[in-house]
C-alpha cells in the first residue's frame, strides 16, 4: 500500500472521524489520502489504523483507542489494523457501508480490492467501500514464516517428508511476533465488529470471498443484527475442514477443463484427449524431472529450473481456478507432451509461487488451517480416497505441518450451520476446483432468505464476470435476492481454449 502526502492531499495529516456517507462519529481516527493496490489497477482511497485488542479475552476495560501512549502497559495487549476508505461517488445519507472480506487464508483485503473493484463498480456508486486488512495479513501484524511450512491450502508441498513439514512449522511459529493462537476467525470478527462500531456503521454490506466467506459466516452468527446484506462468493460451509477434499475437487475440475476441450472443435482437433496424455506425463516427470531454462518474464533473464512432478501437480491446480487460465492450459500441455518444451509450464509454476510468496501470509494461513481444518480431519479410516493428480496423501501432508502448531481460539459453535434471515447472495462456479456448488447448496439450506447462483464453466470467484457487477449492485440496493432477473447471466460464456498462442479459433 503506497501512501501519497503530496502537496495537492485533501485529507493529509488531518484528523478525522469517519462515518458511512461521509458523517461525524465519535471515533477520532487519522485518515490520510493514500494510493491502493499497482499501477492500472491502483485506487485512490483514505488510509488509516486503529488500534484493537489483540486479546479480547484480556482487555483491561478501556477502548484500545483511548490508549495514552506507548509506554502504557495495556498498549502490549493491541495492535494496529490498516484500513482503506473509498468514498461512494455520489453523496447520500446513507450509513450502511460495504467491505470485501479477502480470501487465502492469509490474503490482504487493501491488497486485493483494486485488481476486482470493476466487479463492484455499480456498488461503489452509492456505498463507501470500507477495507480492512484482517489481523495477521497486509499491513495489519502481518505473519509471515521466513520458510512456508509446506502444506499451505493453495500449493500443498507433496514431495516433502512429514518431519521436514513438522520442522518447517514448529520454526514458523517460534520466528512470529504474535502469539497465532489470536490470529483466528473466532477473533477476526471481534475486530470486524469493533470497527464498525468504530466507524459509525449502521451495517454492512459483507462480500466474502473463498475464506472470506468462513470470515462472513462466523461474522453473522455472532453480529446478525449487524448485516444488511451478505454475499458469499465460492462458499465454505463451517462443517467443512478443508483437506480430505481437495485432491477430488482438483481431479474435478481438470476433468471439467479437459471434457469441456473435447467437446470444442477447435481444441479437440488441435490437441484431442489430453486426461492419458497428462497423467502419463506426471509419470514421466516423477521418474525424470526436467532441467530447464527459460525466460523469466519478471526479470527479462533466464533462469534455470528443475521442473518436477509436484511442479506440474501445483501448476494445473492453480490454472483450474479461473476458465481465463484454464484456456490456455491444453495448449501449455501439448507442447510438453509433444514437444518436450515445458518452458510455458515452467514459467506459469513460477509466477504462481511467487505471487503466492507475495499476497499470502503464511504464517496466518498455518493459524487458520492448524486451528479450524486439521482437527476435525477424520484419520481413523485409511481406505485409499479417490484418485488425484495431486496425489493420495494430500491430507497427511496438512497435518504433519500442523503436528507442532497447537490449535488456536475457536468458539465452541463454530462448526455448527449458520442460520439467519438476513438477505444472502450465494455464487458458486460449477468448475471450482476447491468450493463446488455443493457447498453452497449445504449454506443455502440454513439461510432461508438466500439465493444461489451457479454459473456453467466457470472456476472459483464469480463476481467479476458476466452481468454478475449489476445483480450485486442490485442486489445491495434492494437486500432481496430473490427479485433479482439473472436472465443476462445465460449470456455468459467461457473464455474459448487457445489453440496456440495467437489465441482460440476465430
Amino acid at each position: 500500500m503506497a501512501t501519497s502526502l503530496g502537496s495537492l492531499s485533501l485529507l493529509a495529516c488531518s484528523s478525522l472521524s469517519y462515518a458511512a456517507g461521509g458523517e461525524m462519529a465519535n471515533t477520532s481516527l487519522d485518515f490520510e489520502d493514500c494510493t491502493i493496490g499497482d499501477g492500472a489497477a491502483s485506487l485512490v482511497a483514505q488510509c488509516a489504523t486503529i488500534s484493537v485488542w489483540l486479546d479480547y479475552d484480556h482487555a483491561t476495560g478501556h477502548d484500545p483507542l483511548d490508549q495514552p501512549g506507548p509506554q502504557d502497559a495495556a498498549k502490549a495487549n493491541t495492535l494496529e489494523l490498516a484500513i482503506a476508505r473509498i468514498p461512494a461517488r455520489r453523496r447520500s445519507d446513507r450509513q450502511d457501508a460495504f467491505t470485501l472480506l479477502a480470501g487465502g487464508p492469509g490474503q490482504s483485503a487493501i491488497e486485493s480490492f483494486p485488481a476486482v473493484s470493476f466487479a463492484f463498480r455499480h456498488i461503489m456508486r452509492d456505498h463507501d467501500v470500507i477495507l480492512i486488512d484482517q489481523r495477521g495479513t497486509g499491513s495489519s501484524a502481518r505473519l509471515d514464516c521466513p520458510e512456508a511450512p509446506g502444506a499451505m491450502g493453495l500449493t500443498i508441498d507433496i514431495d516433502i517428508d512429514a518431519d521436514t513439514m513438522s520442522a518447517r512449522a514448529r520454526e514458523c511459529r517460534e520466528a512470529l511476533p504474535h502469539n497465532p493462537d489470536l490470529f483466528t476467525t473466532s477473533v477476526a470478527v471481534k475486530d470486524l465488529e469493533y470497527v464498525r462500531q468504530a466507524l459509525g456503521v449502521s451495517q454492512w454490506n459483507l462480500y466474502g470471498i473463498s475464506y472470506g466467506t468462513r470470515v462472513a459466516l462466523h461474522y453473522l452468527r455472532r453480529y446478525p443484527d449487524a448485516v444488511r446484506a451478505l454475499m458469499l462468493d465460492a462458499v465454505v460451509p463451517p462443517s467443512v475442514a478443508l483437506g480430505p477434499d481437495i485432491g477430488p475437487m482438483a481431479q474435478r475440475a481438470l476433468d471439467l477443463i479437459f471434457e469441456r476441450c473435447a467437446e470444442s472443435t477447435g481444441c479437440s482437433e488441435a490437441f484431442g484427449d489430453l486426461s492419458v496424455p497428462t497423467l502419463a506425463l506426471l509419470a514421466s516427470l516423477e521418474a525424470q524431472p526436467r532441467n530447464i531454462t527459460f525466460e523469466d518474464v519478471a526479470t527479462g533473464k533466464l533462469t534455470d529450473m528443475l521442473f518436477t512432478r509436484e511442479h506440474l501437480a501445483v501448476t494445473l491446480r492453480l490454472m483450474s481456478y479461473s476458465a481465463q487460465t484454464a484456456a490456455i492450459l491444453p495448449s501449455m500441455l501439448h507442447e510438453a507432451i509433444v514437444d518436450e518444451n515445458f518452458a510455458p509450464l515452467a514459467r506459469q509454476s513460477l509466477m504462481q509461487t511467487r505471487a503466492l510468496g507475495d499476497t499470502v501470509a503464511s504464517g496466518m494461513h498455518q493459524a487458520i488451517i492448524c486451528t479450524e481444518d486439521a482437527p476435525f480431519i477424520e484419520t481413523h479410516n485409511n481406505t485409499p480416497g479417490e484418485p488425484s493428480y495431486l496425489g493420495d496423501d494430500i491430507t497427511g501432508a496438512l497435518l504433519a505441518s500442523c503436528t507442532q502448531w497447537p490449535a488456536g481460539r475457536m468458539d465452541n459453535d463454530f462448526k455448527q450451520p449458520v442460520v439467519s434471515a438476513v438477505p444472502t447472495l450465494i455464487l458458486s462456479g460449477d468448475a471450482d476446483p476447491i468450493t463446488p456448488p455443493d457447498y453452497g447448496d449445504t449454506v443455502a439450506q440454513h439461510l432461508p432468505a438466500s439465493r444461489h447462483i451457479v454459473n456453467p464453466g466457470q472456476g472459483h470467484m464469480q463476481a467479476p464476470f458476466g452481468c454478475m457487477p449489476v445483480l450485486l449492485a442490485q442486489f445491495v440496493d434492494t437486500a432481496n435476492a430473490g427479485n433479482l432477473d439473472t436472465q443476462c447471466l445465460k449470456r455468459l460464456r467461457t473464455l474459448p481454449f487457445f489453440v496456440d498462442a495467437n489465441g482460440p479459433l476465430p
